[in-house]
């Protein structure tokens, strides 16, 4: 009986919670207009939040010598997956970032990505516990590259090839909205935000992106809190 009591609890919180969040779309632009792809737009509530559920494990695929995708966000305490799907060895390692390499990565890594075989993939999970951005690259092949921003906020994705975003379950009320893109050399500006029920923003990056092919560019991303 106590058992159901807190699952009814719980759910009546969470729908309470989510009575009073709002879906944030956002577009990014470079500094020539343009759509900014793989920009990593997170929301940051300005006043005290309710801790919410961890997403999923997210998944980086080492596949036909790429990273796919090119950008990936992951919350401060959440995990990345890492997945060799070819069937030759890779490795996963994390680079020093930012202009000249000055800026260390979040997280070190350095792990050997067996081969995939008898159509059965190799992977590694990485807990990141600590917020920044981290560069990844392959010991055995120079070319592949990839980032993964650690965000201090879940309510985080990135942009799409044509800039957009659309982050679900923001709570309501004043929020600062920033924007990460991996070419940056200096941070982006931040800027206010009130979220309701619906709130569209644009957001224009202090420089232009390099172009890279379709192939790199990340998947649309949603967050949308879950019960779990």
């Amino acid at each position: 009986m106590n058992l159901e009591r807190t699952l009814v609890t719980a759910a009546l919180a969470l729908s309470s919670l989510l009575a009073h969040a709002g879906t944030v779309q956002v577009t990014v632009t470079g500094a020539d207009g343009k759509p900014a792809a793989n920009a990593v737009v997170q929301v940051r509530p300005t006043a005290a939040w309710t801790p919410r559920p961890t997403p999923p494990v997210a998944v980086v695929n080492q596949q036909d010598l790429r990273y796919e995708p090119f950008v990936t966000v992951v919350p401060q305490g959440g995990s990345v997956r890492f997945v060799n799907r070819d069937a030759y060895d890779h490795h996963v390692r994390s680079l020093a970032g930012g202009p000249l390499g000055s800026v260390a990565p979040a997280k070190q890594i350095d792990i050997r990505m067996g081969p995939a075989k008898g159509g059965k993939d190799t992977s590694s999970d990485v807990v990141l516990d600590q917020t920044g951005a981290i560069v990844l690259g392959c010991h055995l092949h120079g070319s592949m590259r990839a980032h993964i921003l650690v965000a201090d906020t879940p309510w985080s994705a990135v942009s799409d090839a044509a800039g957009r975003v659309r982050i679900e379950g923001v709570p309501d009320g004043a929020a600062e909205l920033r924007v990460w893109h991996p070419d940056q050399l200096v941070d982006q500006a931040s800027q206010a935000l009130q979220v309701g029920a619906a709130s569209n923003a644009e957001a224009k990056l202090n420089f232009t992106p390099r172009t890279r092919s379709v192939r790199a560019t990340a998947a649309p991303t949603t967050y949308e809190p879950s019960a779990r």
